[in-house]
């Protein structure tokens, strides 16, 4: 949706954005909203797929490398993770020009697990509903809310 035009680079040129609707899709009875690479940047985009049913955010991504980029890949799905109060799996191309860094990330913001820089790897942890609702019960931020910033579809 949002188009990688920074750090001096210059994605739109070259590629079209998709359109402003939200990717939420059903996976084995689990609601996931979809973020891709740049999205992630946009915390709008992961409350709005909360607001529409999303149980877990999937973010794929070719997260090039360069000065903070880890840390703000880092950062950044922890944050969407906590203010949205769900599981974050992210999914991070690793290459010589892409920093990997694939990690799962459960509602309080804790990394439950992750891989760094290698080209093939696999991380696993339990997701849980249950986990979902603790968090949510002690903090429950998507009932606090007083913005309502949805998108309708």
């Amino acid at each position: 949706m949002h188009l990688y035009d920074a750090f001096l680079y210059r994605e739109s040129d070259y590629v079209t954005p998709g359109d402003a609707n939200p990717v939420v899709v059903e996976l084995a009875g689990t609601m996931v909203g979809l973020v891709n690479c740049y999205d992630l940047r946009f915390p709008e985009l992961t409350r709005n797929l909360i607001d529409h049913g999303a149980d877990l955010l999937s973010v794929s991504a070719a997260w090039v490398s360069g000065a903070m980029k880890e840390d703000h890949w880092r950062t950044l799905l922890r944050a969407r993770a906590i203010e949205s109060t769900a599981w974050l799996v992210a999914a991070g191309s690793a290459s010589p020009e892409c920093i990997g860094q694939s990690m799962i990330v459960d509602p309080f913001g804790i990394v439950r697990a992750q891989l760094g820089g290698e080209t093939y790897g696999l991380a696993i942890t339990t997701l849980s509903q249950r986990r979902t609702e603790e968090v949510r019960a002690v903090l429950p931020v998507l009932e606090n809310r007083r913005l309502n910033t949805t998108i309708e579809l």
